[in-house]
């Protein structure tokens, strides 16, 4: 029998947020899913917080693998579920930097379920950001751009290991996710508090018609959605410095990770997470990224007013350095420009 899990887990916001990724509490699930598929469990480590509980195993020879647990809230089962699809659909096919491995699946109730990955020997580039050289950005940059427009190109090919997916009322049917999403929007912003008053109060106008963010001719196409600093895993290359070239490590690509919120969209609800979070705001390399992907003529007419735009309709806050930074931008175009004004 599985180890019981706090109830308080499956039911409360509060105490999820205080004990989802506490060692203490989750040490003997792990062990038992360990347990359950032959794994030597020698030191158990968290993972990096995000949405889900995530632990790291390291096992016999310094190997490791990953347990991640999906439980009711935050829609993990269809998380865990889509997770586990593309994992299965990205075994298959080539892209430019892999993902993880899925070496088992489980339930350990009828509330939660796991999921084990194989381990990447590496950090996120999140963790990494203050050790990297300049050129090492515009390497990843470029590098990212090939990746999504490889990710986007997949989509004709997946239909049947996504079938829940290309069901979804929300994920499958983009347009309409994004009509809910206009509907919502001053009040999600107003509950998050992530934009100044005068800036808030813009938003009504600035938004642009679904029909000039979505290529409507064309059909969505599958994207990661969450491609933020915590999801690209490497190794930085030390090297040293001179007056002329100051020190800053290379980076190495490993993988990318974190595939539950995968939906089917298009370029600019996938970039929402990249230049807030991966870039921070850098425009230099976001128009290097854009390059290497080849962005259609479609998106960019007005394209800082449409990613701005969508960066307003998406479901999550904007991240709070872009709040703090910005309250002496005067409207919403001036905001647009600082984050998206690379495309002539």
């Amino acid at each position: 029998m599985s180890p019981a899990i706090p109830a308080e887990l499956s039911s409360s916001l509060a105490y999820y947020s205080a004990h989802f990724m506490d060692r203490v509490v989750w040490e003997l699930p792990v062990r038992w899913v360990c347990n359950q598929h032959g794994l030597d469990c020698q030191l158990i480590e968290a993972g990096l917080p995000g949405t889900y509980p995530t632990f790291i195993v390291r096992t016999a020879l310094n190997q490791s693998v990953v347990i991640k647990f999906f439980g009711p809230l935050y829609d993990g089962y269809q998380a865990c579920q889509l997770e586990h699809s593309m994992g299965n659909f990205l075994a298959g096919h080539t892209l430019p930097v892999r993902s993880p491995l899925i070496l088992a699946a489980g339930q350990l109730d009828t509330q939660w379920s796991y999921l084990v990955f194989e381990g990447i020997p590496g950090t996120s580039i999140g963790q990494a950001r203050g050790r990297l050289a300049e050129h090492a950005w515009v390497n990843v940059a470029s590098l990212l751009g090939v990746f999504m427009r490889a990710l986007h190109d997949l989509t004709a090919d997946c239909p049947g290991a996504l079938s829940t997916l290309r069901d979804s009322d929300d994920r499958g049917n983009f347009a309409a996710f994004l009509r809910t999403q206009k509907e919502r929007c001053l009040a999600n912003h107003r509950k998050w508090n992530d934009l100044p008053s005068h800036l808030l109060e813009q938003v009504g106008d600035y938004l642009l018609p679904v029909d000039q963010l979505v290529e409507l001719a064309s059909p969505p196409h599958l994207i990661h959605a969450d491609l933020t600093a915590d999801h690209l895993l490497g190794r930085v290359i030390e090297r040293s410095g001179s007056a002329t070239d100051p020190a800053g490590g290379d980076w190495e690509n490993l993988a990318v990770i974190d595939w539950g919120d995968v939906r089917f969209g298009n370029i600019l609800y996938e970039l929402v997470a990249l230049q807030v979070d991966m870039f921070r705001g850098n425009t230099r390399l976001l128009k290097i990224c854009l390059d290497a992907y080849g962005l259609p003529g479609f998106y960019q007419h007005e394209f800082p007013r449409k990613a701005l735009s969508m960066l307003l309709l998406h479901q999550f806050p904007m991240p709070a350095w872009v709040y703090a930074g910005q309250t002496s931008n005067h409207s919403l175009d001036e905001l647009a420009e600082h984050l998206f004004g690379t495309v002539d």
